[in-house]
């Protein structure tokens, strides 16, 4: 009985008559960046999970031209989790944090919640925010070393 059911599923995944997955829902995450100090180049946002977080493998990402004092991303179709949002003004565009010689960005860096840096940089704990299934607005300023 087992071996024909097990058929049945094979043949209709294969006819496409399998049942059509449910779709999770989704909702755009809004960041406004602020304390932006010059309009060259980009402000890039990357929302995180916790084992994304702080590295460049972070599921979401999007940027918009710098503009003096604040600037706007927004990130569409992001489902329900817990994420920590982690932005840097790329103002010569290369699409990554210049450092300096010990490691301290060149460029200004932010994070959801005004998460405190540390020695090794924010905690995600610290960063995270739960994201639900409606429109977010988050706020973050963005930091000079």
């Amino acid at each position: 009985m087992l071996r024909l059911l097990a058929s049945l599923a094979s043949a209709a995944a294969l006819l496409g008559l399998a049942a059509p997955a449910l779709a999770q829902p989704t909702a755009p995450v809004v960041v406004r960046v602020e304390n932006v100090r010059s309009s060259q180049g980009h402000v890039r946002v990357e929302l995180c999970t916790s084992n994304t977080f702080l590295t460049q493998d972070c599921l979401f990402a999007g940027s918009a031209p710098a503009q003096r004092g604040e600037t706007i991303v927004t990130l569409v179709d992001v489902p329900p989790g817990v994420y920590a949002v982690q932005a840097f003004h790329d103002k010569n565009d290369d699409h990554k944090v210049n450092r300096g010689p010990f490691g301290i960005p060149t460029e200004d860096i932010g994070f959801s919640r005004e998460a405190p840096l540390g020695l090794h940089g924010p905690q995600f704990i610290k960063a995270a925010f739960n994201h639900a299934d409606d429109e977010q607005v988050l706020t973050l300023h963005l930091r000079h070393f």
